[in-house]
């Protein structure tokens, strides 16, 4: 049997999607199809049926899926012993998930260093899913979690990266506002939200803090990613909470105040959390020590 085969399968069982399990993969469709094919041939069984909602997998499929599962890990751990890392010639993937202000902030710094001294290695960078978090690092399909999570699973390893705090945004020439947000302004102005994983522990705290005080926002827009927020306040009464390191380069490009909350709210910590089975790859520990670097020159 062809290993590869046995990626394809994975790649199909969890995307439920010939689409997105190709582009996981890196390979056309039409080449997912055929091992698809072959897959069914091997087994005497349909595997994955189509559906309305993507694609269903068979008793059989489902059954085999563990199995599968542990060939591939002992697979891929007796190629790592056979083949030492060497960052300057390796050609490895990894794969990280971080909110879209770590992404902007880091990322950029860890890129560079990668490619003077790894120019082979490939980042994949993807949107946090913090229901899957664990499972997926658990998997390996996750190398590096970037995230700022308030209860972090203990069986998780990590370490410190950056601390940010949360600020608010508004146009520079607000209705109201000059360079002070008050508790008054704060509950009556409209407020617009970046509704994303990402973004999903900023709101838990702000919400808590204004539950505390027995008010509720006027949370009036609900848009997708930060760079969007500078331009929809333009001209407008809303407000927005963005960490304060985004507002400061929003700042620099668009016309924008930036307002203090009149709230009492924790920092943002942001971390790096990996799974212990990749604690002593020397792949993994080598993409630690470069996001750790890029993490250390951010704050210089």
């Amino acid at each position: 049997m062809d290993i590869k085969l046995l990626f394809a399968f994975l790649a199909l069982m969890r995307e439920r999607s010939v689409s997105r399990a190709a582009e996981r993969l890196g390979i056309s469709q039409p080449t997912l199809s055929h091992s698809l094919n072959k897959l069914r041939e091997l087994f005497d069984d349909p595997l994955l049926l189509r559906s309305r909602g993507g694609m269903i997998p068979t008793q059989r499929a489902l059954r085999l899926q563990p199995s599968v599962e542990t060939l591939v890990d002992n697979y891929k751990s007796l190629i790592k012993a056979t083949h030492p890392f060497n960052p300057k010639n390796s050609t490895r993937t990894f794969v990280l998930t971080a909110p879209e202000h770590a992404e902007h902030m880091l990322i950029p710094l860890v890129i560079r260093k990668i490619r003077v001294q790894a120019p082979g290695i490939r980042i994949v960078v993807r949107a946090p899913d913090p229901d899957q978090a664990y499972e997926l690092l658990e998997r390996g399909e996750i190398d590096l979690r970037i995230a700022w999570l308030l209860k972090p699973a203990p069986s998780l390893r990590s370490f410190h990266l950056f601390q940010d705090q949360i600020s608010y945004i508004a146009d520079r020439d607000h209705p109201i506002l000059r360079g002070k947000l008050n508790l008054t302004d704060f509950i009556s102005l409209p407020h617009a939200r970046t509704e994303s994983a990402g973004t999903r522990t900023t709101h838990l705290v702000i919400n808590h803090a204004i539950e505390r005080l027995q008010k509720k926002l006027l949370l009036t827009f609900q848009l997708q990613n930060f760079m969007t927020v500078p331009m929809a306040l333009q001209g407008t009464d809303i407000i927005a909470a963005v960490p304060r390191g985004l507002a400061i380069r929003l700042a620099e490009k668009h016309a924008l105040q930036i307002l203090e909350p009149p709230l009492k709210l924790p920092k943002i910590n942001y971390s790096a959390y990996w799974h212990e089975r990749n604690q002593r790859d020397l792949g993994h520990r080598w993409l630690r020590q470069v996001v750790l670097n890029a993490a250390q020159e951010l704050k210089s």
